[in-house]
This record gives C-alpha cells, structure tokens and sequence, in this order.
C-alpha cells in the first residue's frame, strides 16, 4: 500500500512518466485532429508546471494531478477537433493552456493553505485546478472571441 511518504517520493517521476507516455502516444497516433504540436505544447506545458510546482514542494499527489488534467485537457481538445470541420492554427489551445496554468497557480496556492494530508487530496487538487482553469479559459474564448466547435461554444 501507497502512503503519503511513498507518494510523495514517487510523485514526481509518476507525473513525468504519465506525461511522457501519453505524448509519444499522441505523437505516434497524430492526425489532422491531433497534430503533432498540440502534443507538443501539452507536454511542454505539463512539464513546465510540474517542474515549477516542484519548488514549492506541493501536496502529496499534486504533480500527477496536474499530468492527468494535462493528458484530459489534450484528450477534450482532440475530441472536439474531430467534431467539427475547423480549420486554423488552433489558438484555442494556447489559451486554454494559459487558463490551465492560472488554475495550477490558483490550486497550488490553495493546497499550500489545505491542512488535509490525504493521499488523494493533493491529486485532485491539482487536477481539479488545472482542468477548472483550462475549461473556464475555453468557455470565456469561445463564447467570446472564438468559435471552437460545439464542446465549448454555447451560442452567446
């Protein structure tokens, strides 16, 4: 059985490993829905975040969640690509990513106050943050300034 010391000594080689399969993944399974950079950015901006997180010394569990989110977030992105016929260079993805970094900002400040050691609090924080702050940013660009496809535009 995992305890919090185990986790947090393999968190990070955990959220490194997540992060690396599933961009070789996506990188040998790219398409016109997944091209090769959306791969990219995501695994640039997972590592980024995990890596600057690292410093703060997060919650047990937290760097996974932020590679999770990351793989889930690339995976909505994907799905919705293929739904629709949009043709660009896919501005929706870097704002969506720019919002995912403010919600692992706003998560990683808000696990530094959490006094609950749970194992999987500091999982679902991190992923919840980041996934919160990338789909709020989707909401508000695509209701807004862009038309990314039936997930995220409402029609307002």
């Amino acid at each position: 059985m995992i305890n919090g010391r185990l986790l947090k000594q393999y968190d990070m080689p955990v959220a490194l490993g997540i992060t690396h399969l599933t961009t070789v993944a996506f990188l040998l399974n790219s398409s016109e829905t997944t091209p090769t950079w959306v791969a990219s950015y995501a695994y640039f901006f997972a590592v980024t975040c995990i890596l600057l997180c690292k410093i703060f010394q997060p919650t047990n569990g937290f760097l996974s969640g932020i590679a999770v989110a990351t793989v889930m977030a690339t995976v909505t992105r994907s799905i919705n690509q293929s739904s629709t016929n949009l043709h660009g260079p896919g501005v929706d993805f870097l704002l969506g990513l720019m919002g995912a970094a403010a919600g692992v900002i706003a998560a990683l400040i808000y696990s530094k106050g959490n006094t609950g050691r749970a194992i999987g609090s500091g999982f679902a924080i991190g992923c919840v943050g980041t996934l919160s702050g990338y789909l709020l940013s989707m909401f508000f660009a695509c209701n807004i300034v862009l038309y990314c496809g039936p997930t995220f535009s409402w029609g307002l």
